[in-house]
């Protein structure tokens, strides 16, 4: 199994930039990766203090080239397993909705104990690991691993868990991927900035798809499809995402795009994946259950 360590670190998903390692279809990878503050982070002391330029913040490990990956074609990106470090992070430091309201800096170092978050003496809850930021290079100017985009990238979606797959559209030979940000639970919204920031052990399998001609990113998860997008604002970001499952349906389905879009106001669902508020779009999805979307290939 090959191990592309914490030492490989980028922080742009660029064209220009050159391979780590060398991957092939079907083979199983582990990628090490730091948490949103380049593992700065150790103690309280240091989730009060640390801050980074945007240049340095938000690491992903990579990026790896994906042997026959081309232009026009989709890469999958099954993961099989986040094994999590032995302690995460929250905190109130430089941003979230409300932080107008808010006395910064406060911060919370989090024990992972058997898979329990450990927020205080009193709150238990179970851990849900999940990637923030899964992507590919795009074929235009570099982009920051801070931010989304149709390469995927600074997404921070729940459904992309253990167990299932994203799918982002390749644009450059190799497709260039690379992964980080791993939260130990984050709610939806990311609404105070950060998850429950993390290292983690993320191990993927990777595949390749011709002709399913997607622009943005598309998660499928053990029980449901879920097309995504990001935009300046929620409106916008739902509506692409929106269209983008409409015409999912109808093509899966044999439908017209009228009707899928009437299926959607019956059984979509619009979630949030990341509206915190900060220098950033806003990251939106639709999901639908594969008891009516059972596959899409």
């Amino acid at each position: 199994m090959k191990r592309i360590t914490r030492s490989h670190i980028t922080y742009v998903f660029g064209s220009e930039q050159q391979p780590i390692a060398d991957i092939t279809p079907g083979e199983t990878v582990v990628f090490e990766t730091l948490d949103a503050l380049a593992g700065q982070v150790k103690t309280h002391a240091d989730a009060l203090r640390v801050s980074l330029p945007p240049a340095q913040g938000n690491p992903a490990t990579g990026p790896v080239r994906v042997i026959g990956a081309q232009p026009g074609g989709t890469l999958g990106v099954h993961i099989l397993d986040i094994k999590l470090g032995e302690f995460g992070y929250g905190r109130v430091k430089s941003g979230g909705v409300i932080f107008d309201e808010l006395s910064p800096p406060v911060a919370n170092i989090t024990p992972i104990i058997d898979g329990v978050v450990h927020f205080n003496e009193h709150i238990r809850f179970p851990v849900q690991p999940m990637v923030g930021v899964v992507g590919v290079s795009p074929s235009t100017h570099p982009v920051h691993t801070f931010y989304p985009g149709p390469h995927g990238g600074n997404m921070d979606i729940n459904e992309a868990g253990k167990g299932s797959t994203v799918y982002l559209p390749v644009a450059v030979p190799g497709a260039m991927l690379a992964i980080g940000d791993v939260h130990a639970s984050m709610g939806d919204g990311e609404l105070n900035g950060g998850g429950l920031d993390i290292d983690a052990e993320v191990t993927v399998q990777v595949s390749l798809h011709q002709g399913l001609d997607w622009k943005w990113p598309v998660i499928e998860t053990p029980d449901a499809w879920c097309t995504c997008a990001n935009a300046p604002s929620l409106a916008e970001a739902i509506r692409q995402s929106t269209s983008d499952m409409t015409t999912l349906l109808a093509r899966s389905l044999a439908m017209s795009r009228e009707e899928a879009f009437i299926l959607i106001g019956a059984a979509g669902h619009a979630r949030i994946g990341q509206a915190a508020g900060l220098d950033m779009d806003v990251t939106a999805y639709i999901r639908v259950s594969k008891d009516i979307l059972p596959a899409v290939f």
